[in-house]
C-alpha cells in the first residue's frame, strides 16, 4: 500500500499505524493449526458449521495424531459451530478487547453478544422511527430545539448525554483508546437512549392533543437528533448497520443542498459544550433512583405490570424534592404508578405499605392495600424455607464431620464456606419476609 501510494500519488497513504495486541483464543493460547484453535474472521462474519471446521483440518498437512487432538479441541470450543455474527459485530467486539491493553483472548461468545447489540440497535431504531414518522426535521434542528423553550428535563438530559458521549468518543479516538470509545457509544444507545429516554417519551408521543403539541415536538426533535448523531457516532465502528438505519431516518433528501447522500461522507458529530446540562443529568439521576425504588418494591411484592400502584416519596428539601416534583410524570411512566405523592403528612400514608430507603435524603413507600395475598406469599416463602434449611443443616453437618479440616482441599473448604454463608443469608431474608408479610396481613385486617 505504501509503495503503490508513493508510485501513483507521490504521497503516503497514511502516517500513523496502530499496533494492536496479539489475538489469542479464549484460553490465552496462541492460535495454531495443530491446536485447532485458529479463528478465521470470515467464519465469524458468515458463520460456520462444526462439520466445516473439522473438514478444514482434514485438508491440511497435520499428522493424524495432531488432527485428532485439534478436532477434539474444536468440538469442545465450538460444539454448534460458529454462528453468523457479521463484520460490524466482529469489529465492535475486537474494539472492546482493546481496553485490556494486553493480548486479546478472543471468546466468540462475546462477539455473539455484540451481534445481539446490532439486533438491539436495529430494533430500537426501527421502533423509534414510529415516534418520528410524522416529524419533519430542519437543517438547524438542534439550534432550534435548544432555543425553543419547549424542552422538558428528560429532553435536556438526553441532549446533554449525547453531547458528553460525542466528546468522550472523539477524545478517545484521538488518544487511540478505541475500547473506551466503543464503551461510550454502547452506553449512549443502551443505558441512556433505549433504557431511559425511549421509555419516557412513549406517553408524550402518543398524546396528540393541542395542549401537548410543544412537548411532543420537543420529544420528537430530541429523538431524531439523538438517533441521527448517535448513528454517525457509531459509524466508524459499525459502518454497515449504521448506514442502513441512517438512510431510513425521516427527512432524508429534504435538508438542503449541504445534506450528504451517505453517512460515509457525513461529518463526524461535534461536541457543543454549551449543550451540556449537569443540572438535568443530576435531576435524572435522582428520578432514576426513585424509579429504581418503585420497581424494587413492585418486584418484592410480585405486583403484576398491568396493575398500577400508589407511591409516597419522602424527599429532602432542595434539589432532591425539586427534581422529583419536576419529573413526577416520568416517575409515573417508568414506575408503573397510578399516583406519586411527595412529602405528604405521615397520617396520609396507609399503614399497610412497603418501604425502600434509597439514602438519607430519599425514601419511597408503596400502598399495598388490597394488592397482595399475604397468606399465599407466606406459604410460598415457607415452602422455600423447608428446602433451604435442610440444605444448610446438611452442609453444616458435612463441614463439622471428623477429618474435614485435614482431608478437604482448601479451595473446596472456601467454596463450602461461601455456600454456607449464602444459605444463612437466604434463610435470614426469608424469615424477615415472613415476619413482614405477617405484620402487613395483621394491619390489613384492622
Amino acid at each position: 500500500m505504501v509503495m503503490m501510494g508513493l508510485q501513483l500519488t507521490d504521497k503516503l497513504p497514511f502516517n500513523t499505524v496502530y499496533l494492536h495486541a496479539m489475538v489469542r483464543d479464549k484460553e490465552g493460547r496462541k492460535m495454531s493449526k495443530s491446536l485447532g484453535n485458529v479463528i478465521d474472521p470470515l467464519e465469524v462474519i458468515n458463520g460456520c458449521t462444526l462439520e466445516s471446521l473439522l473438514s478444514k483440518l482434514d485438508g491440511g498437512n497435520l499428522p493424524a495424531k495432531e488432527v485428532a487432538k485439534a478436532k477434539k479441541d474444536q468440538a469442545a470450543d465450538f460444539p454448534d459451530g460458529i454462528p453468523e455474527c457479521g463484520s460490524d459485530a466482529l469489529r465492535f467486539g475486537l474494539l472492546a478487547y482493546t481496553v485490556q491493553g494486553r493480548d486479546v483472548n478472543l471468546d466468540i461468545k462475546r462477539v455473539v453478544g455484540y451481534r445481539m447489540f446490532c439486533n438491539k440497535l436495529w430494533n430500537a431504531t426501527r421502533f423509534a422511527l414510529q415516534f418520528v414518522s410524522d416529524f419533519k426535521p430542519t437543517p438547524n434542528l438542534l439550534e432550534e430545539l435548544m432555543s425553543s423553550g419547549k424542552m422538558a428535563i428528560r429532553d435536556k438530559f438526553m441532549i446533554s448525554k449525547l453531547t458528553n458521549r460525542i466528546d468522550a468518543v472523539e477524545t478517545n479516538f484521538q488518544n487511540y483508546k478505541f475500547g473506551d470509545a466503543q464503551q461510550s457509544s454502547y452506553q449512549l444507545w443502551i443505558d441512556e437512549l433505549c433504557n431511559v429516554y425511549l421509555e419516557l417519551i412513549k406517553p408524550v408521543i402518543k398524546d396528540e392533543s393541542e395542549t401537548n403539541a410543544d412537548s411532543r415536538w420537543a420529544a420528537q426533535a430530541t429523538l431524531w437528533i439523538t438517533l441521527e448523531a448517535g448513528l454517525r457516532l457509531l459509524h466508524p465502528m459499525m459502518p454497515f448497520v449504521t448506514e442502513e438505519l441512517w438512510q431510513r431516518l425521516p427527512g432524508r433528501g429534504t435538508l438542503g443542498a449541504d445534506e450528504p447522500e451517505t453517512i460515509m461522507i457525513a461529518p463526524f458529530p461535534v461536541c457543543v459544550d454549551k449543550y451540556k446540562d449537569e443540572a438535568a443529568e443530576k435531576s435524572m439521576d435522582i428520578t432514576n433512583n426513585v424509579i429504581g425504588a418503585c420497581r424494587s418494591l413492585r418486584a418484592s411484592y410480585h405486583i403484576a405490570n398491568k396493575t398500577l400502584t400508589h407511591f409516597y416519596v419522602k424527599a429532602a428539601a432542595g434539589a432532591t424534592e425539586d427534581s422529583i416534583k419536576a419529573q413526577t410524570d416520568d416517575i409515573k411512566t417508568l414506575g408503573n404508578a397510578s399516583a406519586v405523592d411527595i412529602n405528604v403528612d405521615a397520617s396520609s400514608v396507609p399503614e399497610s405499605h412497603g418501604i425502600v430507603v434509597v439514602d438519607d435524603t430519599l425514601t419511597v413507600m408503596m400502598d399495598l392495600t388490597g394488592l397482595v395475598d399475604y397468606a399465599a406469599e407466606i406459604k410460598k416463602l415457607e415452602k422455600t424455607m423447608s428446602k433451604t434449611r435442610p440444605a444448610m443443616e446438611t452442609l453444616e453437618k458435612k463441614m463439622n464431620a471428623d477429618g474435614y479440616a485435614e482431608k478437604v482441599k482448601p479451595e473446596l473448604k472456601a467454596q463450602n464456606e461461601e455456600k454456607l454463608e449464602g444459605l444463612k443469608k437466604k434463610i435470614a431474608d426469608l424469615e424477615a419476609a415472613i415476619t413482614n408479610f405477617t405484620r402487613l396481613a395483621a394491619l390489613e385486617k384492622k
